[in-house]
């Protein structure tokens, strides 16, 4: 509960989360595109099913933080269904999926 003098501790972490989620998604979408990309190394079985296990775990952790910008942009009124950033977001997560064979 705020009152005039203190601020709402919600609407303090949403605002808090709008500025900083930009650039952590952009570092965990940088570390996944490195992790991803090193499977074109040679690995047994057992190193290539640790790989994608860790890119599996990878894209839920990008996918978290996008549902919580989400969850900030609403409570900013920021946040439009129909954007075309929305849908190329869900778009580029569920092709991930499907190519870890997470879907």
């Amino acid at each position: 509960m705020s009152t005039d003098k203190t601020p709402d501790p919600i609407m303090a972490l949403q605002t808090r989360l709008l500025g900083e989620l930009p650039d952590d998604i952009a570092m965990a979408r940088e570390a996944y595109h490195r992790l991803a990309g090193e499977a074109a190394g040679i690995m047994d079985a057992k190193e290539f099913s640790a790989h994608q296990t860790a890119c599996k775990a990878a894209l839920r952790h990008l996918e978290s933080l996008i549902k919580l910008l989400r969850w900030a942009c609403e409570g900013a009124g920021k946040v439009d269904e129909d954007a075309p950033e929305k849908s190329n977001v869900d778009q580029l997560i569920s092709e991930a999926k499907r190519s870890l064979g997470g879907a």
